[in-house]
């Protein structure tokens, strides 16, 4: 067994404690340290790590409109012609393994879901390349993000060893893993999101504690029981117990007070306390949104302004900003991992239906596309999720183009 060592504030090594691991020692940080001891950075009285990461509902949005935007797209498997025109690739395995089911219990929109979500949250994730006899991959079996770690045996001979809830699963090369990256640091290390905004999740995870608390007995003092004279001891432990058994709690909110004798109810009005709490919160959800990059909108946060035509551009945004950079690591990584890296078939998201606007938008464009000569009346008809119609497979042209064909002049 080796120590576990940490560098303290001065670049010392420090040893903490013996026979943590039975793996060769590292040198940890602190953050580090407490992620071994307690699962994750501690925020005041919060322990912030992907787990109570989730319980934030700001944190769990946001990942869930990365994650699902990622996973609702049909994904197509294209062939590049060598007349420069494409088809889909649907007869290859790869078609079925991406597009319908990576493994025997989830389907394309699942294991993508499953995938970003880790990417989102932890910084990758990863998947374990199950080949056949011809060594084709004809499964993908995604693990858990704290189930896997990067063993380097050289500068550049990189494996990776995977467990589960039963052991070792195995140690795997580099071309037997697919990997979804975040941010990264350097061609290793990813950058774990949660690890980078464990301040402001672990401030969220301390205001709804304190919010609970408060709400557990009725929220706040909404008053004072004043009395005559003075109460001993025994008189105010029965008084307090009679106050909180009759009129304390959610379930006693609203029920008349009844006064003994000379006694008072003072009212007190919301503090500016109560005020910064709220305001606290809403600047949390906005903290949050800018480190995972999504619009507040889309975790369902807007000012009163917001409109329709506000909103929709911020949709718009979403899917360029948001989505995008996501997409193309997605698609980048299948080519390369997965297809034939720089040959003909390459994949691509379906992301009409994310950019779609109103049915008047829309038929002003198919309409202009279509004198355009720029799509066929049919290929506007697939996008619609349409049958193609005999004779309406030639681009039509305009009129203008036909009369310089045909050196005419054209009347202004």
């Amino acid at each position: 067994m080796h120590p576990v060592l940490v560098k303290n504030h001065f670049g010392k090594q420090v040893s903490i404690f013996k026979n943590l691991f039975s793996r060769k020692a590292k040198e940890l940080t602190y953050d580090q340290i407490a992620d071994l001891i307690d699962g994750g950075a501690r925020i005041g009285d919060a322990v912030v790590n992907a787990n109570t990461a989730l319980q934030v509902t700001t944190v769990l949005a946001c990942v869930k409109a990365i994650a699902d935007g990622c996973a609702t797209p049909d994904l197509h498997i294209y062939r590049e012609l060598d007349t420069g025109a494409r088809q889909k690739a649907t007869n290859i395995p790869e078609y079925r393994l991406l597009a319908r089911r990576p493994n025997e219990w989830q389907t394309s929109f699942e294991w993508r879901r499953q995938m970003t979500l880790h990417a989102a949250l932890t910084g990758a994730g990863l998947s374990i390349k199950v080949r056949g006899d011809n060594r084709r991959v004809r499964e993908l079996i995604p693990v858990p993000p704290g189930n896997w770690e990067v063993i380097r045996k050289s500068r550049y001979d990189l494996w990776y060893r995977c467990r589960d809830e039963f052991g070792l699963i195995g140690e795997f090369p580099r071309e037997d893993v697919f990997i979804l990256n975040g941010l990264q640091w350097d061609w290793i290390k990813h950058m774990n999101a949660v690890h980078l905004a464990a301040s402001a999740i672990g401030l969220a995870i301390t205001t709804e504690k304190s919010q609970a608390a408060m709400h557990k007995n009725g929220l706040r003092a909404s008053g004072t029981y004043s009395v005559e004279g003075s109460l001993n001891e025994e008189q105010h432990t029965r008084l307090s117990a009679f106050i909180k058994k009759n009129y304390a709690g959610a379930e006693n909110a609203g029920a008349p007070l009844i006064l003994d004798r000379s006694a008072k109810w003072l009212s007190m009005s919301q503090t500016g306390v109560d005020a910064q709490h709220v305001e606290t919160r809403r600047l949390q959800i906005e903290e949050i949104c800018r480190n995972y990059g999504v619009f507040p909108i889309m975790v369902g946060h807007s000012d009163k302004s917001a409109t329709f035509a506000s909103s929709e551009a911020f949709f718009s945004a979403h899917v360029k900003h948001s989505l995008a950079p996501w997409h193309k690591a997605w698609t980048q990584c299948m080519d390369e991992m997965l297809l034939d890296g720089s040959g003909p078939l390459y994949a691509q998201f379906d992301t009409r239906y994310l950019t779609a606007g109103s049915m008047a938008d829309r038929a002003q464009w198919a309409r202009t596309m279509a004198e355009l000569g720029i799509y066929t009346r049919n290929e506007l008809r697939d996008e619609e999720g349409k049958d193609p119609l005999p004779g309406l497979d030639e681009p039509l042209t305009p009129m203008n183009m036909l009369q310089g064909q045909q050196n005419e002049p054209v009347n202004v």
